[in-house]
């Protein structure tokens, strides 16, 4: 197991974990016909894009020299009330289903909230939607559900919590 930054080079990866992760992850909470049309080649771009960007953290899990996870994240995007109080936010963490249960997830948290915690970022936010199992995983973390809020993804409305950790202290 190897935790690293990412690299413009992990753009096509990142995005094969991405997309996988989705369909996995997703199915039965997001439409079908929604994860079906997702093109790694399209979430390449984006995370060409992404990668390029100043203060966006981009961490990579890798098993056997080949990428199975990422966490990125940066400043909060929430710009008023009580959760723009946060100064940090968690974009995405997603792993390949065989990579799941092996540490990597806290592993990829570590590494992010330390790099956070250097660039200044004391407190952070992560949205999740509520029908994800993994959800608990940020429970386990320590963080407290401290908002709410309905999205809608391939024409279908979903709740999305949204955790929060006030000090990332106690995450370091």
């Amino acid at each position: 197991m190897n935790i690293r930054k990412a690299t413009l080079e992990d753009a096509k990866a990142i995005a094969s974990v991405h997309v996988e992760s989705w369909k996995t992850t997703y199915k039965g909470i997001v439409p079908s016909a929604y994860l079906q049309e997702l093109k790694v080649a399209e979430k390449e771009e984006l995370w060409k894009r992404i990668l390029q960007q100043d203060h966006h953290h981009i961490f990579v899990a890798e098993e056997y020299g080949t990428v199975c996870g990422f966490i990125s994240g940066g400043n909060n995007r929430v710009k008023e009330g009580t959760l723009a109080e946060y100064e940090g936010e968690l974009y995405a963490i997603y792993l390949l289903k065989e990579a799941q249960r092996k540490g990597y997830g806290k592993k990829l948290v570590s590494a992010f909230i330390k790099d956070l915690w250097n660039d200044g970022i004391r407190s952070l936010i992560v949205w999740v939607l509520n029908d994800n199992p993994s959800k608990h995983f940020y429970e386990r973390l320590g963080a407290a559900v401290v908002g709410e809020e309905t999205i809608e993804i391939g024409g279908k409305a979903l709740k999305e919590i949204c955790y929060g950790w006030k000090e990332l202290e106690q995450l370091l």
